[in-house]
């Protein structure tokens, strides 16, 4: 197994793998800081994955290396940013094989190319733990940027792909589930793979280890003034409707059969008996939760035709976050992940 060489060795590799001529970028990697030309306003984000926290020792590194870019540009998604430019830290125990590194940088540099983000910096360090955080930088509309604190009573709520598959994704890895880039899976302690259900195991698979950011979706939303208010569903549906409530000084009523809820868990055996329970409270879903005033329907029409997108409910006056379901309601608690629950895992 081929340790990792020393750290100027990695600089230079670095530094060959991440060149650019963009001319937006006029100091990239290999100086103490980069310089770039700043075409408008930007929003800037970061985010980290920590090894036993944020995803497992089996976990194929170019997935892993894949998801740390993508998450943060889910965040630029959430505010109608552009991605542009992006910053590296990893921190690497000393041990660390050179093909997992080589795995990683090979998913970063994918995941790059396919929203045109250049890298322009970053750190490395010898760990305890393998981790990557990541900044990045995006573009804001002439329009603004989507924020949290934008909806009103009365604004419709509207959600983006499904909710619950990295959820149930997360209990399948759990269990010794695994997938590579290939979308090979693998079940725990060698056990044949059921062909009904590989396909099903390795989309879950998919949303938990490769989520999609939805830079298109939220581009559109902010530069056509569509949506009043926008998050990315990171935490949780549940958790994130509170903090776009709180933030928009909103209460909201969500009707319980509208919610998306990912086919998957009704039919994988293994997973809770509730559906709902995964799709509200799970977490990782990396899709956008979004308010849409009532003037702006009609436009809404035309986002609706070209993303999977569903109304589920409305903001209102109220302080409460309820769901309805036969003329009933009940609560919708603020619960979903949290890094510093003891049961976080």
């Amino acid at each position: 197994m081929k340790a990792l060489p020393s750290e100027n060795d990695l600089l230079r590799r670095f530094e060959s793998l991440f060149a650019t001529r963009r001319r937006d970028v006029k100091v990239g990697v290999g100086d103490d800081a980069a310089v770039l030309a700043a075409p408008a306003l930007l929003a800037v984000c970061t985010d980290a994955l920590v090894e036993g926290e944020d995803f497992t020792s089996g976990t194929d590194p170019y997935l892993v290396g894949r998801k740390a870019l993508n998450v943060n540009l889910s965040d630029l998604a959430a505010m109608g940013a552009a991605p542009l430019h992006a910053l590296l830290t990893l921190g690497l125990p000393r041990q660390t094989p050179v093909a997992w590194l080589d795995g990683f940088l090979d998913g970063f540099r994918a995941a790059a190319r396919e929203q045109a983000v250049v890298i322009v910096g970053g750190d490395l360090s010898a760990s305890i733990e393998r981790f990557a955080s990541v900044t990045a930088l995006g573009r804001v509309p002439a329009s603004g940027p989507l924020r949290r604190g934008g909806g009103n009573p009365g604004d419709e709520l509207w959600v983006s792909g499904t909710l619950g598959a990295a959820a149930a994704g997360l209990s399948l890895v759990l269990r010794g589930y695994r997938r590579d880039r290939e979308g090979k899976v693998t079940a725990p302690h060698g056990r044949r793979v059921s062909p009904v259900r590989r396909d099903e195991i390795a989309r879950l698979l998919r949303h938990l280890l490769d989520p999609r950011p939805m830079i298109d979706l939220g581009r559109m939303l902010a530069e056509g003034e569509i949506a009043s208010a926008a998050i990315d569903l990171s935490d949780g549906f549940a958790r994130d409707l509170h903090r776009l409530c709180r933030a928009s000084g909103t209460g909201a009523c969500v009707e319980r059969e509208a919610l998306p809820v990912d086919s998957g868990l009704a039919t994988m055996p293994g997973l809770p008996s509730d559906p709902y329970d995964l799709a509200l409270f799970g977490g990782e879903d990396y899709g956008l939760l979004f308010a849409v005033p009532p003037q702006r329907l009609r436009a809404m029409g035309k986002v609706a035709a070209r993303f999977a997108v569903r109304r589920i409910g409305r903001l209102d006056a109220t302080s409460k976050i309820v769901l309805a379901e036969g003329g009933r309601l009940s609560p919708l608690p603020d619960r979903g992940f949290d890094h510093f629950a003891r049961d976080a895992r």
